[in-house]
């Protein structure tokens, strides 16, 4: 990956984005941005959209969504121990024993999730994991009073476990969910931007916001940059860890390529024209089927201003919402210039339809 790139992506995943709370993320991507796109905008709930030959036909949406997953401050005791509400799909059953950073209107309230010490556990019941509302975070203070100084109901939190490379081409982060797609998106328009052959097509990169808690930045964008497709760029579970059963969940391994998704919202055309990409760019390329549990931008995306044809390009992830999840940087590599390579391919005014 270019040194340059890496840096970028280095600072997205280090930049607190929890869902509502992603302007400190958007600054850096747009500000990256600003050096390859032609046009840069960011509207009323923070989005943040790059385009790239706005003249050209067809229009092509790049979607990866700028929000982590995280929590928000719901109740202050008289001990002063804070009690939280989960910011998207966050198991209660990892959150025990995590550092965690409060974002307030004074600054940075830097705190632990408490965790009874097994010594002190009653062991005669069985150990179930806690439900949300029975954790609670320390931040040392002696009262509900001292606590209330520092610390507001509304206050947003995100979990401290950072970017760190494992070797040359593996990565940990708590929240690779899914800064990195936004990294792909703009990462795919540098690329076009720069290559010796111009895109025919308008590329039009976003910066998404509030998908963990229903995707309404990618609905924003659709309705008012109104694309003839879309890509939505998300990870997908890498199912090559134990305890997973392919047959139930399909088989995904890390460091084998980026995904593409079979079925339902996803465009049987665009998904066609994008495998034979893959192909001809001789790029590594899983396939799965749709998600039974999960959705993405895209389910967000295709049925807006009359049917947006849509498609999904997963970066394998391994632990997913945890505070440790993990990519292979190749597979990313590889979906920004799949993307690139698409939108390079395209002839000027080409559509997907499906023929009846």
């Amino acid at each position: 990956m270019r040194k340059e790139s890496l840096n970028f992506l280095r600072n997205l995943l280090t930049t607190p984005s929890p869902s509502g709370f992603e302007s400190p993320g958007q600054k850096i991507w747009a500000q990256y941005a600003r050096m390859y796109a032609d046009e840069v905008h960011t509207d009323s709930y923070g989005n943040a959209i790059a385009i790239l030959n706005p003249k050209g036909t067809p229009r092509i949406m790049l979607d990866g969504h700028a929000d982590e997953l995280g929590l928000m401050v719901k109740h202050i005791d008289d001990k002063g121990f804070i009690y939280f509400q989960r910011i998207g799909g966050v198991d209660p059953a990892v959150v025990r024993t995590k550092r965690v950073d409060i974002y307030t209107a004074k600054g940075v309230v830097r705190g632990v999730i408490g965790a009874t010490a097994i010594h002190l556990q009653d062991r005669t019941k069985d150990s179930k994991p806690p439900k949300m509302h029975e954790c609670f975070i320390d931040i040392g203070a002696k009262d509900g009073k001292d606590a209330r100084k520092r610390v507001a109901v509304g206050d947003p939190i995100t979990f401290i476990d950072t970017f760190e490379m494992l070797d040359k081409n593996i990565g940990v982060a708590r929240a690779f969910d899914n800064r990195i797609g936004t990294w792909a998106a703009i990462e795919a328009l540098r690329i076009a931007a720069t290559a010796k052959k111009k895109p025919k097509c308008c590329i039009i990169a976003c910066s998404s916001v509030q998908e963990e808690v229903g995707g309404a930045g990618a609905q924003m964008n659709v309705v008012n940059f109104t694309p003839d497709a879309a890509i939505a760029i998300d990870v997908t579970h890498a199912t090559d860890t134990p305890g997973i059963d392919a047959k139930q969940h399909g088989e995904v391994k890390m460091g084998k390529g980026p995904t593409i998704t079979i079925g339902r919202e996803h465009h049987p055309v665009l998904v066609k024209r994008l495998r034979g990409i893959a192909k001809k760019a001789k790029i590594d390329m899983q396939i799965e089927a749709f998600s039974l549990s999960g959705g993405t931008d895209a389910m967000a995306i295709h049925n807006k201003i009359g049917g947006v044809p849509s498609s999904v390009i997963g970066v394998p992830n391994r632990y997913m919402h945890t505070t440790v999840e993990m990519i292979d940087l190749r597979d990313l590599q590889k979906t920004a210039d799949l993307l690139a390579a698409f939108c390079l391919d395209l002839k000027k005014g080409e559509m997907f339809k499906v023929n009846v």
